[in-house]
């Protein structure tokens, strides 16, 4: 498993501004919202019927597949008709119920940023315990379901684009320490939780608390110069514009000219998205005239499409701009923002990505507009927009490595590569 896993449950979004088209990682339209009912609480059809409606009319009204696929209209139709057929047959419905329906639906589009989620939850007071087991393959079971048969659940309620469905694998991990998903997973969580971890096979208890888990947050970005490999090392983990950023930038190319060195590798492994602003700045130091950070970009505006294709940047590159070799290191992890990085680099032939296929697709849906369910207060997100990859002959595909080796072995590889 990769030991560069960062615990953190991020759905990067996207945003325009100005005719230019960025990611930017926190947009919403709606942010202030009350926490989601209590999951065991019970709904009448009616309500229920009525969330299930929101749903429905709130992605046809934003996801803009529905002015690009022809069938997703009747795709998504028939399976609102069927869910709310099996509410109607209910006396009663449970928030948690409705939440698995609702999930179900939208996971009909295969769009990893076109979710249902709650608003406030517990946790599990060392859960980051389990998630490394899991990761270490020593999770046996949590409240007597086995961890496989909860994984092969998520699947069917956690989005993810098919052709790399892998992410979603990675993200029960997360998941499990969060009381709301282990509930719509099946565990009982009023008294905790009951672990079995292998080897010992003893059982061991976890209780519930308000407090979110502890994460470590990773310094936004640093560097380190190789001199014997003329290679320096810039490692970015988030796609944050700052004044850091910029300082670590200009820090690390001036290492880079003082040094001599013939190299560069800008390392996302722990980049789970942002605004592809970083990526602009970057190239500045890249002697290249011009690059395309997209293929197109389509946007929902009402009942409208407004499509945008083969938008060129041009380039202004600092003086005595790096003309050396680019690489980009990647993992399962690398996501949203990060993964355009990568992309950007490849289909520019800017340079060569080393390390394993990112979390998403480079072509897909993107960008969230959030809005709260009127009765189980449940929290629907839906992109409304579709971005295009760079090199339109590889649309179909994800960002396939130029050298491809797990994430932990990837700057070793690179030294290999280079030598």
């Amino acid at each position: 498993m990769n030991k560069l896993r960062v615990t953190a449950l991020l759905l990067a979004v996207i945003l325009a501004v100005g005719g230019i088209v960025l990611k930017i990682c926190g947009y919403d339209a709606q942010t202030d919202f009350e926490p989601t009912l209590p999951l065991d609480t019970r709904l009448s059809s009616e309500q229920a019927q009525k969330d299930l409606k929101y749903v429905y009319d709130t992605v046809r009204a934003k996801h803009p597949v529905f002015l690009i696929d022809d069938g997703a209209e009747k795709r998504f139709g028939d399976v609102y008709i069927k869910l709310r057929r099996e509410l109607m047959d209910k006396d009663g419905v449970t928030v948690k119920e409705l939440w698995e329906k609702s999930a179900e639906l939208v996971c009909t589009l295969d769009d990893a940023h076109t979710i249902v989620t709650v608003s406030g939850t517990e946790y599990v007071n060392g859960g980051n315990e389990i998630s490394k087991a899991y990761n270490d393959g020593t999770l046996v079971s949590i409240d007597g379901i086995s961890a496989d048969s909860m994984k092969e659940h998520f699947k069917k309620v956690f989005p993810c684009e098919p052709q790399v469905s892998f992410y979603a694998d990675y993200m029960f991990g997360e998941a499990l320490q969060y009381g709301s998903w282990l509930m719509l997973l099946g565990a009982d969580v009023s008294d905790g939780i009951n672990v079995v971890f292998s080897g010992n096979k003893e059982t061991k208890h976890f209780d519930m608390t308000d407090e979110p888990p502890e994460r470590k947050q990773l310094e936004l970005c640093s560097y380190k110069i190789d001199k014997e490999n003329s290679l320096g090392i810039f490692t970015l983990n988030r796609c944050e514009m700052s004044q850091e950023y910029t300082d670590r930038l200009l820090e690390f190319f001036s290492a880079v000219r003082d040094n001599n060195i013939g190299n560069i590798a800008v390392d996302l492994r722990s980049n789970g998205g942002g605004t592809t602003e970083v990526i602009n700045e970057f190239l500045r130091y890249i002697n290249i005239s011009d690059y395309k950070l997209f293929g197109g970009t389509d946007i929902r505006n009402g009942g409208n499409l407004i499509s945008y294709r083969d938008e060129i940047t041009p380039n202004k590159p600092v003086d005595n701009a790096f003309d050396g070799k680019v690489y980009v290191l990647t993992s399962q992890y690398t996501f949203s923002s990060a993964m355009d990085f990568a992309t950007v680099i490849q289909d520019n032939g800017i340079g060569k990505v080393i390390g394993e296929i990112p979390g998403n697709m480079p072509t897909a849906y993107g960008d969230k507009l959030s809005f709260q369910l009127p009765e189980s207060k449940l929290v629907l997100s839906v992109s409304y927009k579709k971005f295009y990859r760079v090199d339109i002959n590889k649309s179909e595909e994800p960002l396939i490595p130029d050298c491809t080796v797990n994430a932990d072995e990837a700057l070793e590889k690179l030294v290999e590569y280079i030598k």
